[in-house]
């Protein structure tokens, strides 16, 4: 810095002042113009801003195009909600799933003996029926329970599958993240939702469920199920895609 400078004096002393102002005009953009006299100050600060107004252009560009490469993978409300109904209603196994669980409870029914279901909820259509309606209610109202808070919290309900080629950390991920899952942002949180979910997967029961089935503990087991589920659902999830078509179509019917 101090090069340009004493050469720039030199050449002050030498010149005369008509001649630097001449090369001044013919040259206005050259690095020697920022070393005027302090008349010409206000001439070098408009070639500072000359040349910098390319870059400033390009900078501002770069900045304000950032939220929109972060905000692709960003659930609004709205997708939330059509999120919501593909997974609740608008699928097969919103359908088959019920009737899978309903034959599969009436085959193997609660209760042993004297506190065992009774027979209108184990035998006959009216039984399958009931069933049925339990197992739709319990979906419908995890999914809406889960859909509700995950709005109220900003938590993204979408699984993330996870980036490891080991069977045993996918695992691992898959079920962890039915505990820990993604805030809207990206960010890890509590999954509060899926805990809400099951909880009103478990004590919606209550409600019509027959005596001896429709007490806290009872509601207490059947949403420790309702998580269960929802976690081996985050395991079909994660390996879903290496399974055969055949299988993976299998699983999305009686299981989603």
């Amino acid at each position: 810095m101090k090069g340009p400078i004493s050469i720039s004096l030199f050449a002050l002393l030498i010149f005369p002042a008509s001649s630097l102002a001449q090369n001044a005009a013919q040259l206005p953009n050259a690095p020697s113009s920022q070393i005027a006299p302090a008349a010409s100050d206000g001439a070098a600060g408009n070639a500072e801003q000359a040349a910098d107004a390319p870059s400033s252009p390009a900078a501002f560009d770069s900045s304000s195009t950032q939220p929109s490469r972060a905000n692709p993978n960003r659930f609004n409300l709205k997708q939330k909600f059509g999120y919501y109904m593909t997974e609740t209603y608008l699928n097969p196994g919103g359908l088959i799933a019920p009737a899978v669980r309903a034959g599969i409870r009436m085959a193997n029914p609660p209760g042993k003996g004297a506190t065992q279901y009774p027979p209108e909820w184990r035998q006959g259509a009216e039984a399958f029926g009931r069933n049925y309606g339990d197992a739709f209610a319990e979906r419908v109202s995890f999914q809406t329970a889960r859909f509700v808070t995950g709005a109220i919290t900003r938590e993204d309900p979408r699984y993330r599958p996870s980036a490891s080629h080991n069977v045993f950390a996918r695992s691992i991920h898959a079920i962890g993240f039915s505990l820990i899952d993604r805030s809207d942002s990206g960010h890890r949180m509590p999954a509060f939702s899926n805990f809400v979910g099951a909880a009103a997967g478990g004590f919606v029961g209550n409600a019509y469920l027959p005596a001896g089935f429709n007490d806290v503990t009872h509601a207490g087991q059947r949403a420790t199920l309702q998580f269960g589920f929802f976690a081996a659902g985050n395991l079909f999830r994660e390996f879903a895609p290496q399974m055969p078509r055949p299988m993976r179509t299998f699983f999305m019917l009686v299981a989603r």
